[in-house]
């Protein structure tokens, strides 16, 4: 019997990971991605404990050690920068046996490219359409996706469609014309670096830290190689100003804690990436179509108020590897949908809720969520964690 293909569709965080998973479990895979070149891209990226697990059983536990920033606490401030939580990092990794770790999302994606083919990753492919094929005169079914490239349509056939196309997948619309699709979340992202050079004045600890105001939120975390990544929410009308710059952000916050300010007046203009938040609120009724399995956002696009959106996606691609590894495809399809829907749909809804929680714009309301927050006991806390981060790799 021949080796089974997987063809993934989406070179992101899910995709590599699903190409490391089934790739350690004897599969041919080849990587299909739209964008024409695969670059340093993104800015920062959370690997909480559940998500390091993960990696571990990929074989790249040590890669992220190497590359990745061990963090020592999660905290949160209010705007004058009085602290209203803390969660010790050590308490954490006793509860869920794994680190925190902060690194440059360009890291994690060449940490899930270690020992891949080059020549399995196709780029400039933008999926346009995927078929399941299930003949009673073929050995076994496959699926087959078309794309549109430089070059003119082609398609691919192969045992297994890893849809990890990302919150906007065409493969997810293709396969479900009725899904109603994401929903917007109510609030604009900005992400940034600040280099090195410029951010050892700062003094950054690596202490992942959000500082809470009304209808906005400040994020700070120190990264590899003396980097410090950052992130800015506000809450705004979808597409809302577009033209919105650096310059316009740094007055938004210019009263906040310090070293805030300081950290937009170190930032390039055109170092900062500007996305309006979407994610899936509608649940999919499964996963798996035929031959195909959504994976990560495509799948259950999750809001970054719980830092899982990468980590739900290398959850996912263990999580089908392991059961392709341990039965037929037909029933291995069947476990990963029953082993990732309830869990990935929860954290989805849950996410959006809190989002809408934290970018409350009502001076009342936020004062009022300060102020539990404040109250919560740092145990408390720890345990309030476990809904992300108590994950084990299944099936032994």
């Amino acid at each position: 019997m021949g080796t089974n293909k997987a063809i993934i569709v989406g070179a992101g965080i899910g995709g590599l990971a699903a190409a490391q998973a089934l790739r350690r479990i004897g599969w041919e895979v080849a990587l299909f991605e739209q964008a024409p070149v695969i670059g340093p891209v993104g800015a920062g990226l959370a690997i909480a404990p559940n998500a390091v697990k993960a990696l571990e059983h990929l074989g790249l536990g040590a890669g992220l050690r190497d590359r990745g920033l061990r963090q020592e606490a999660l905290e949160i401030r209010l705007r004058s920068g009085r602290r209203v939580a803390r969660i010790p990092a050590a308490g954490i990794e006793r509860r869920y046996g794994a680190p925190f770790y902060a690194l440059h999302r360009a890291e994690a994606h060449r940490l899930l490219m270690t020992g891949l083919d080059p020549s399995a990753l196709h780029t400039g492919y933008r999926a346009t359409g995927v078929e399941t094929i299930s003949d009673k005169a073929m050995a076994t079914p496959t699926a087959t996706v078309t794309f549109d490239t430089p070059h003119g349509p082609v398609s691919d056939t192969a045992d297994l469609v890893v849809a990890a196309d990302g919150v906007g997948s065409g493969l997810r619309t293709a396969l479900l014309p009725s899904y109603p699709g994401p929903d917007y979340a109510g609030y604009t992202v900005w992400r940034g670096i600040v280099p090195a050079e410029r951010a050892a004045p700062l003094r950054v600890s690596p202490i992942l830290t959000e500082t809470w105001g009304p209808a906005a939120r400040f994020g700070v975390a120190a990264i590899n190689d003396g980097q410090i990544y950052w992130f800015a929410c506000e809450s705004l009308p979808e597409h809302a100003n577009p033209a919105h710059d650096l310059s316009q952000l740094a007055d938004r916050f210019r009263d906040w804690h310090a070293p805030i300010p300081d950290l937009l007046a170190a930032t390039e203009p055109d170092a900062v990436l500007r996305h309006d938040v979407y994610y899936l609120h509608a649940k999919l009724p499964s996963f798996v179509h035929g031959r195909v399995a959504l994976l990560g956002d495509a799948a259950h696009a999750v809001t970054p108020d719980i830092g899982q959106g990468a980590c739900l996606a290398i959850e996912d691609a263990v999580t089908l590897a392991a059961a392709l590894e341990r039965s037929p495809a037909a029933a291995a399809l069947t476990a990963y949908d029953t082993s990732r829907r309830p869990r990935t749909q929860r954290m989805a809804r849950a996410s959006g809720r809190l989002g809408h929680l934290l970018q409350t714009a009502s001076r009342p309301a936020s004062a009022l969520r300060d102020t539990v927050a404040s109250l919560i006991p740092t145990p408390l806390l720890t345990r309030a964690t476990g809904a992300a981060f108590a994950w084990d790799p299944p099936w032994g």
